[in-house]
C-alpha cells in the first residue's frame, strides 16, 4: 500500500481540514452548573468515598462545517519530492506499443534508403544515407548483421534472392520461362497475392509478431503488448522504463542495458494541479492526564471504499489537470534481437506428415521453429509470416503442358500449406507452410550477404542491435494528459492514503474526543484501536464512561440505534450537567463534570479531576 512519510504535507493539510477550538488547560468559559442530568443520567453521589483533586476546566467544540478542499499545485520538482518514494507504484497510463513499434520498424526498414520499393532486382541499399544506417557494424554497414536484417525486412518478389534455398530451382525455371507470369517475381507475387514491390513481411505483420513474441513475453509488459508507464518513468524521462525492459530471467530483454533510454514526458513548464475533498475531521479531545488535545478521524461517506482520508476525482478537469507535457514525445532507445544458435529447418513433408498440423500451439517436434523461445529471430519471422498468410489460398497455373506450378491451401489442404509442381521434377521443393519457406529464405539471407559466396556470419552470431533516436512514441502530450485520468482514478484510494495516510502520527494521546454521531447527536467517543498509530498499543483496560468511581456501572455504549458505528464506547451529551467517571491508559481514575448548554451542544465544558486517594 502507498504510505506517505511526508510530514510536511500533513502539517500543511491539517490546518485546512477543520477549524477547532484550542483552549489551553485550565482556560475556557466559567463552569456551568445545573440540576439536569442529561441523557442517560449518571450524576449524583458516584464519588462514594473516593477523593479527587482540583478540577481543570476544558472546552470542547464540534465544528460542523466541512473542511476546505486540499489543493496541490506542483511543478516537476514538487511532484518528484512528494511522490518520490512511491512514484514507481503509480501508473499513469497503459501505452499501446503499436505506434511505437511501427515507427521503430519503419525507421529500420528505411535506414538504407527507399529504392528497395522499386520494381528492380537490385534494391540499391545504401546505409550511409541515414544516421541509423551509418551506425551499423560500427560504420562498416556493408558487413553488418543489422544490414542483413534490413535486407530481409525489405525483401519483395521483385528483389528477392533465393540462391541456396529450396526455391533456387523454382527461381531458375521461372526466370527461364519469362513469358509465364513475369518470371520468378511474378510467380511469387501471384502465389502470395501481393504486388511485386510489396514486402514478403509487411509492417503490420512484423509489428504484430514483435508485440506478441518480444514484448508480451517480457515480465514488465502486459499480455496484449502494452506498457505500463509509471510516474517514476515520466519523472525520469523514461530511463527507468528502459531499465525495467532489460534482460529478466530467460528473457534477453527488449532494451539493451548499456544505452540509457530517454524520452522527455514532463516539459520545463510542467504543472500538476489536484483538488481533493478531505474526509479528515480534526476533533477536540481530552488527555485526562494532561488536558485538551486534538485528533484526526476519517469521515468517508463516498464509495466504493469508506476509509479514504481524501476523495479525488481525476476525471474532472476542474479538479485535476496536467499542463506542460511534451507535445509530441519521442524515445531514444537501443534494442537487440537474438537468433538461435542453429539453422532451423522447415517442417516439410520430407520431415514428417505431421508437419501439416505444425503450429505455435501444436509444435510437432524439437528443433523446429515453434519449439524455439518466441523472442528468437527465427520464431518471430515465422510468426510474422503466419500472421500475414494464415488465410492464404491461391493457385498459380501456366499454359499446358506445364500446368499448375504452385498450390496453396488447395484440395483440402489448410490455408498457407504450399505444394510445388516443378516441370520434369527438377528440384521440386517439399510441401510446407509458406511462413516456413519464408523463414528458410530469411535465415539464409541473414548469414549470406554475398548470395553466391560463403556465409558472412556463422550460425548464432547474426544478432542485431539498433540504436534509434527520436522515435515518436505514438501519443501526444494532450492525449497522454487525458489518458492518465482513468488510471489515476483507479488508484485514488491508494494516492489518498499516501498523501494523508500518516495523519494519525499527528494525533494527540487522547482518552476520548467530542464529535457528531450519524444521528446528529453530540457524543463523547472513547478512543478505539483504529484511532491510534500503528505502532501504538492499546493500553486501556476499562474504556468508556461510568456512573461510579469504582467503574462498575458503565454509562457509555458501543451499539447505539441510529449511530451506525460500533467500534467505540460512546456517551451521548444532552443539555444540563452530569458527572461521569473514567480511567486513562495508565489506570488512574478521573471524575468528569460535563456541562452542556440548554440550546446547543456544539460547545461543552468539562471539569476534570484526578482521583488522589
Amino acid at each position: 500500500m502507498l504510505r506517505s512519510s511526508s510530514a510536511w504535507l500533513l502539517a500543511l493539510a491539517l490546518p485546512l481540514l477543520a477549524c477547532s477550538g484550542d483552549d489551553a488547560i485550565g482556560s475556557g468559559d466559567a463552569a456551568q452548573t445545573g440540576d439536569g442530568d442529561g441523557d442517560g443520567g449518571g450524576d449524583g453521589d458516584g464519588d462514594g468515598d473516593a477523593q479527587f483533586g482540583p478540577e481543570q476546566e476544558l472546552t470542547l467544540r464540534i465544528t460542523d462545517a466541512p473542511p476546505p478542499d486540499l489543493v496541490l499545485q506542483m511543478g516537476r520538482d514538487e511532484v518528484s519530492e512528494l511522490f518520490g518514494p512511491v512514484a514507481s507504484e503509480i501508473t499513469l497510463l497503459q501505452l499501446d506499443t503499436t505506434a511505437l513499434l511501427v515507427n521503430t520498424l519503419e525507421e529500420i526498414k528505411f535506414a538504407c534508403g527507399d529504392e528497395w520499393q522499386l520494381d528492380n532486382q537490385d534494391p540499391q541499399h545504401d546505409c550511409s544515407q541515414t544516421a541509423l544506417g551509418q551506425s551499423f557494424g560500427g560504420g562498416d554497414w556493408q558487413n553488418s548483421a543489422e544490414y542483413a536484417l534490413v535486407r530481409i525486412l525489405t525483401m519483395t518478389p521483385a528483389n528477392s534472392v533465393v540462391d541456396g534455398t529450396s526455391l533456387d530451382t523454382v527461381s531458375g525455371l521461372a526466370d527461364f520461362l519469362l513469358f509465364l507470369s513475369g518470371g520468378f517475381s511474378g510467380l511469387l507475387s501471384s502465389a502470395l497475392e501481393i504486388e511485386e514491390t510489396d514486402e514478403f513481411l509487411d509492417t503490420p505483420s512484423v509489428v504484430a509478431s514483435l508485440r506478441r513474441n518480444l514484448l508480451a513475453t517480457h515480465p514488465e509488459v502486459a499480455e496484449d503488448g502494452s506498457l505500463a508507464v509509471s510516474l517514476a518513468d515520466a519523472l525520469g524521462d523514461l530511463e527507468p522504463l528502459g531499465a525495467r525492459l532489460g534482460p529478466v530471467g530467460d528473457h534477453p530483454g527488449i532494451t539493451v542495458s548499456d544505452f540509457p533510454t530517454y524520452g522527455e514526458v514532463f516539459g520545463p513548464r510542467f504543472e500538476m494541479k489536484v483538488i481533493a475533498s478531505s474526509n479528515l475531521r480534526v476533533l477536540d479531545g481530552v488527555d485526562l492526564s494532561a488536558g485538551k488535545d486534538f485528533i484526526s478521524v476519517i469521515t468517508d461517506l463516498v464509495g466504493p471504499s469508506y476509509d479514504d482520508p481524501a476523495e479525488f476525482d481525476f476525471t474532472d478537469p476542474e479538479r485535476f489537470s496536467l499542463s506542460g507535457l511534451t507535445p509530441d514525445p519521442t524515445l531514444d532507445l537501443r534494442f537487440a534481437i537474438f537468433e538461435n544458435g542453429s539453422f532451423i529447418d522447415s517442417c516439410t513433408s520430407l520431415v514428417s506428415e505431421a508437419c501439416i498440423a505444425n503450429a505455435p500451439d501444436n509444435p510437432v517436434g524439437p528443433g523446429l521453429v515453434w519449439s524455439l523461445d518466441p523472442w528468437e529471430l527465427e520464431y518471430m519471422i515465422a510468426d510474422a509470416g503466419r500472421d500475414k498468410y494464415a488465410a492464404l489460398e491461391s493457385e498459380v497455373s501456366y499454359f499446358p503442358p506445364i500446368n499448375t506450378v504452385v498450390e496453396i491451401g488447395q484440395d483440402g489442404d489448410p490455408p498457407g500449406w504450399a505444394r510445388f509442381s516443378v516441370p520434369f521434377n527438377i528440384g521440386e521443393p517439399p510441401d510446407q507452410y509458406v511462413w516456413e519457406l519464408i523463414n528458410e529464405v530469411a535465415q539464409h539471407d541473414l548469414h549470406h550477404l554475398d548470395p553466391g559466396g560463403p556465409a558472412t556470419f556463422p550460425e548464432g552470431t547474426a544478432n542485431v542491435e539498433f540504436t534509434l533516436q527520436g522515435v515518436p512514441v505514438g501519443i501526444t502530450g494532450a492525449e497522454a494528459a487525458d489518458a492518465v485520468r482513468p488510471f489515476l482514478q483507479d488508484q485514488a484510494a491508494e494516492i489518498a492514503d499516501f498523501l494523508l495516510g500518516n495523519y494519525k502520527d499527528e494525533n494527540g494521546p487522547l482518552d476520548f474526543y467530542y464529535r457528531r454521531g450519524d444521528d446528529g447527536g453530540a457524543y463523547l467517543f472513547w478512543v478505539a484501536p483504529e484511532d491510534l498509530r500503528e505502532d501504538q498499543g492499546y493500553g486501556w483496560t476499562e474504556p468508556g464512561f461510568f456512573a461510579d468511581a469504582g467503574l462498575t456501572d458503565k454509562l457509555s455504549e458501543v451499539e447505539i440505534a441510529g449511530v451506525g458505528e460500533s467500534a467505540h464506547e460512546k456517551l451521548r451529551i444532552g443539555a444540563g450537567e452530569r458527572t461521569v467517571f473514567a480511567a486513562d491508559d495508565e489506570g488512574l481514575t478521573y471524575r468528569i463534570r460535563i456541562v452542556a448548554p440548554e440550546d446547543d451542544a456544539t460547545a461543552i465544558q468539562l471539569f476534570v479531576a484526578a482521583r488522589v486517594d
